[in-house]
């Protein structure tokens, strides 16, 4: 899974399958394989407003 951005403390990731990842900053850092996603989603746009509305 690679990092694409952060943002507001929670850091959107993307996967092999072209899904967005929303993350805490901390469940992050836990590593592959030990973090588990807030919110999964399409596209950046959709994280984004995810996290605005967190």
């Amino acid at each position: 899974m690679k990092k694409n951005k952060q943002y507001k403390g929670f850091v959107i990731a993307q996967d092999k399958k072209e899904v967005f990842h929303v993350f805490t900053k901390d469940e992050w850092a836990y590593g592959e394989g030990c973090r588990y996603a807030e919110w999964e989603c399409d596209n950046m746009q959709e994280a984004i407003d995810f996290i605005d509305s967190y």
